[in-house]
C-alpha cells in the first residue's frame, strides 16, 4: 500500500497537469490557436484528447476489423467494447482502460526497479515516464498504458517465477502491439537463468503462448478480411506510406533529408527523440543489471528503429515511450550527475507544450 501511495501522487500530478494544459488550451489559446475536435465525447476533456489512432482503436470496437484497420492489434479495441455497455460511451471505457492500466504499470514499475536500485532511482524512473515529453498517449485512447502494464506485470511475475501468470500477461501485450513478441525472448532469458545457464526445452515450451497469441489475431482477420496477415500486408500501401523494414536508422536519414531539403521541423523532432533515446539504450549496458530488460529495450528500440515509410512521419516519439528499461538508466544518470532537479523543469516544461500540441490537434507522432 505504501508503494502505490508514492506512485499515486505523481501519477495524481500528471493527471492534474493534463487537465490544467487542456483548459489552458481550450481556453485562453483557443481565440489564437483554434483547437481540433472530433466531438466524440461531449465532456470538453476527454474530446480535447481523443486524436489520430485513438479514432482507429474506436472504429475497431464499434464496427469491427477492416483491411485499413488491420494494423491495429485487437486487444485494446476489444477491452474497449467490453467495457462499454457499462460506461454508455466507447470513447469512456478507452479513458478508463488507458488511465486504469498506466497507474498499474506505474506500481509495477516501481516495485520492479526497487528489487535493484535504490528507492529515490525507483520513484525517479516512474516520474520520468509520466512526465517523458511525449507522454500524453498513456493518458489518451491508445495502446501505450495497456502495453505497459501487461509488460511490466509480465516481467514482475516472470521474477518471482509465477511463470503462467507472466505468459498470460506477455500473450496480452502481444496482442496490444507487435513489440510484444519480443517478450518471448526476454522471458526465455530469464528461463535460462533460472535453469543453471541453460534451456529446458520442455519447461521453455510454455514460453512459445506468446507469440503464438498471434494467430487469435491473425484468426481474427482471416474472418474479417480473408487474409489471416492483413497487418502486415495493410501496411504496406499508400493508404499507410508503404511501411517496411530496412536497415537500422534508415527511416531517420529519410526524416533528416525532409528536414534539410524540405524545411520539415517535425522531422527534426522525430530523429533528435530517436537518437536521443538510442544514447539511453547504450548507456543502458553499464546501468540496467538485468539482462532480460536489456533485450526487451534493444529488440524494442531497433524493430522501429529499422523501419521506413516513405514521405510520412514514422512516429519514433510515441513508440519510444513503452520501453520503460530506458526510464532506468535515465533515472540512474540524473541522480549520479545530480541533474534530478535541472531535468524535472526541463521535462514538465516540454511535455506540457506538446500537450498543448496534442489537444490543438497537431502531430506530434
Amino acid at each position: 500500500m505504501e508503494d502505490l501511495k508514492r506512485v499515486g501522487y505523481l501519477y495524481i500530478l500528471n493527471k492534474v497537469l493534463i487537465v490544467f494544459v487542456v483548459w489552458f488550451t481550450r481556453d485562453i489559446l483557443d481565440p489564437l490557436l483554434p483547437a481540433a475536435v472530433e466531438n466524440v465525447h461531449q465532456n470538453v476533456l476527454l474530446d480535447s484528447l481523443i486524436h489520430w489512432d485513438a479514432g482507429w482503436f474506436l472504429r475497431i470496437a464499434g464496427q469491427g476489423y477492416d483491411f485499413d484497420s488491420a494494423p491495429f492489434f485487437p486487444l485494446f479495441p476489444f477491452m474497449i467494447r467490453l467495457l462499454t455497455p457499462l460506461t454508455g460511451n466507447g470513447a469512456l471505457a478507452g479513458f478508463l482502460i488507458s488511465n486504469v492500466a498506466l497507474l498499474i504499470a506505474c506500481f509495477f514499475l516501481y516495485r520492479l526497479v526497487k528489487e535493484d536500485y535504490e528507492e529515490k532511482i525507483a520513484l525517479t524512473t516512474v516520474f520520468a515516464m509520466l512526465f517523458f515529453p511525449t507522454a500524453i498517449f498513456f493518458s489518451s485512447i491508445y495502446t501505450e498504458a495497456p502495453f505497459l502494464a501487461f509488460s511490466i506485470g509480465a516481467f514482475y511475475f516472470a521474477r518471482r517465477k509465477r511463470w503462467m501468470v507472466a505468459i498470460i500477461l506477455g500473450a496480452c501485450a502481444t496482442l496490444t502491439r507487435n513489440i510484444g513478441v519480443v517478450l518471448f525472448l526476454a522471458l526465455l532469458y530469464y528461463h535460462y537463468q533460472e535453469n543453471g545457464n541453460k534451456i529446458d526445452f520442455k519447461k521453455a515450451l510454455s514460453l512459445l503462448l506468446i507469440p503464438a497469441s498471434l494467430f487469435i489475431f491473425m484468426a481474427v482477420l482471416w474472418v474479417s478480411t480473408g487474409d489471416p496477415l492483413a497487418f502486415s500486408h495493410s501496411l504496406n500501401r499508400e493508404y499507410w506510406g508503404f511501411r517496411h523494414f530496412k536497415y537500422p536508422g534508415a527511416g531517420q536519414f529519410l526524416n533528416l533529408s525532409l528536414f534539410f531539403y524540405n524545411s520539415n521541423f517535425y522531422s527534426l523532432f522525430e530523429s533528435g527523440m530517436a537518437l536521443l533515446f538510442l544514447c539511453l539504450v547504450a548507456g543502458s549496458f553499464r546501468y540496467i543489471q538485468d539482462k532480460s530488460l536489456l533485450i526487451f529495450l534493444v529488440l524494442g528500440f531497433l524493430i522501429p528503429f529499422s523501419s521506413v515509410v516513405d514521405n510520412l512521419p514514422l512516429g519514433m516519439p510515441r513508440y519510444i515511450i513503452i520501453l520503460f528499461p530506458g526510464y532506468i538508466t535515465l533515472a540512474c544518470l540524473l541522480h549520479k550527475h545530480s541533474l534530478v532537479t535541472v531535468y524535472s523543469i526541463i521535462t514538465v516544461f516540454m511535455f506540457s507544450v506538446i500537450s498543448m500540441m496534442f489537444v490543438l490537434g497537431r502531430w506530434i507522432s
